[in-house]
């Protein structure tokens, strides 16, 4: 009697066994549609919502004559609310502050100097570079210069996942997983004249409130006089650089006389 069913179990169990299988499969597939689903919300999520990091590079200066000296160094900051900060310590400490609100404050550390102008239009996402383009666009989409930039690949920077970008004769290199922090980059302005920035230290998170802190007893002046000092008149300067004060004062002047 057993040995006569025994065949029908056996088929049984096989075709349990198949259910089973077919069942995991199916479920299988849930998840991973489940899992995709959750990575595009989770971009769709964060393309609004910059990166906190902070990164500290040095710069290094390779002259045509063969001398190397050292730069400034430059701290490059994002708060989540889109916030963007750079400073630079060298001959004094210089900051450029972009505030989520529009507002853009430069301060000049050394001599407790600002200038602030409002730019309510400006987007914080497209200060924000997306780690899912490689870095190559914005988190509000679009390239982050025009013309775009060029991806030469990925390479490992000081133990960082990075994407190498090519824009001009800018080499940079960004972590991916780090919300693009800027982790390297070489500016060769000829064959013997190259600007290197290495990387001192990088970290994930909110970025030290004091960053972004300027204490209420800076006093306002135009950017030249903050980057010159008081005696800009008899500070040296070349002719270039006389152009570009003389642009940045009068963008200063025309945006602070639109907002009285």
């Amino acid at each position: 009697m057993s040995g006569k069913y025994f065949p029908k179990w056996r088929t049984i169990l096989r075709w349990v066994f198949v259910l089973v299988v077919i069942g995991i499969a199916a479920q299988a597939g849930r998840l991973l549609q489940l899992q995709i689903k959750a990575r595009t919300d989770a971009r769709a999520t964060r393309g609004s919502r910059p990166i906190p990091y902070t990164v500290t590079l040095k710069e290094t200066v390779h002259g045509p004559d063969g001398r190397t000296t050292q730069g400034p160094e430059y701290t490059y900051s994002v708060r989540s609310d889109g916030s963007t900060l750079m400073r630079s310590v060298g001959k004094g400490s210089q900051r450029i502050l972009n505030y989520s609100s529009g507002l853009q404050i430069d301060t000049n550390d050394e001599t407790l100097t600002k200038s602030s102008v409002n730019r309510p239009n400006e987007n914080a996402a497209e200060r924000q570079r997306d780690p899912d383009s490689k870095c190559l666009n914005s988190m509000a989409g679009k390239p982050v210069t025009s013309p775009p930039e060029r991806l030469l690949g990925e390479e490992t920077i000081a133990g960082y996942r990075t994407a190498k970008i090519a824009s001009d004769i800018t080499t940079s290199w960004y972590a991916l997983d780090y919300g693009c922090a800027l982790v390297k980059d070489r500016w060769e302005f000829s064959a013997t004249e190259v600007s290197e920035k290495d990387l001192v230290s990088v970290a994930a998170g909110q970025p030290d409130p004091t960053l972004f802190d300027v204490p209420a007893h800076y006093r306002e002046v135009t950017p030249s006089e903050r980057i010159l000092g008081p005696q800009k008149e008899n500070a040296a300067c070349n002719e270039h650089s006389q152009r570009v004060l003389k642009k940045l004062d009068e963008d200063y002047k025309r945006l602070k006389a639109k907002q009285q």
